[in-house]
C-alpha cells in the first residue's frame, strides 16, 4: 500500500463514519469499500487498525463485530485535509448511507454480546440503541455459553417485540 493510497483510504473511513450518528461495524465499511473497489479486505482491516492505533476512531468490539466511532482527532485530521478526498468519492459515500440506511439502522442499532464471568455462569447483554441513545438494555444470566449465544440470536430477532412487552407492562400502572 502506497502513502498516497493508505491516505485515500483513511480519509475514506474516516469520512465515512463523520456521517454517521452510530457506529459503525466493520461488515459495513469494508462493504462499501469493496463495492466501489477501492482496495481488498487486509487493506481496510490495516488502516482501520492504524486509524485506531493513529487515536482517530474508537472500537466496541463483541464476539460477532467490530463497530468503529470517529473521535475528535479524526473529525479534526477530516477538517483539514478532507479537501483532498475527492468529490466523487464523497458522492458514493453519501448514496451507499442513503441507499442502505435502513439495513444499516437495522445492523448497527441492535447490540449484543455475552462474557464468560465464572464456571457454569455467562452474562448475555442486549441493548437497543438509537441515534446514539440507549433504548433498551438487559442483561441475563444463563448457565452456559450455548444459551448465552441463543439469547443474543433471538434479542436480534425479537428486539421489537421484547421491547413492546417490557414498554408497555412497566409503563402502565
Amino acid at each position: 500500500m502506497t502513502p498516497e493510497s493508505r491516505k485515500l483510504y483513511k480519509l475514506i473511513i474516516l469520512y465515512f463514519l463523520s456521517l454517521t450518528k452510530q457506529p459503525m461495524s466493520n461488515a459495513i465499511i469494508s462493504d462499501f469499500i469493496l463495492t466501489n473497489n477501492y482496495t481488498d479486505y487486509f487493506s481496510i482491516q490495516e488502516t482501520l487498525t492504524n486509524l485506531l492505533e493513529d487515536d482517530m476512531i474508537e472500537s466496541e468490539q463483541t464476539h460477532a463485530t467490530s463497530y468503529y466511532k470517529i473521535k475528535p482527532a479524526g473529525q479534526e485530521i477530516l477538517t483539514f485535509f478532507g479537501k483532498q478526498l475527492p468529490d466523487s468519492t464523497k458522492a458514493q459515500i453519501r448514496k451507499y448511507l442513503s441507499e442502505n440506511r435502513v439495513s444499516i439502522v437495522e445492523n448497527t442499532s441492535i447490540h449484543t454480546d455475552y462474557t464468560h464471568v465464572k464456571n457454569k455462569e455467562y452474562i448475555a447483554r442486549c441493548s437497543i440503541v438509537e441515534r446514539g441513545s440507549v433504548l433498551l438494555e438487559v442483561s441475563l444470566n444463563v448457565p452456559t455459553e450455548e444459551e448465552a449465544i441463543q439469547v443474543c440470536k433471538n434479542f436480534k430477532k425479537k428486539n421489537e417485540k421484547i421491547y413492546s412487552l417490557l414498554f408497555s407492562e412497566l409503563s402502565v400502572e
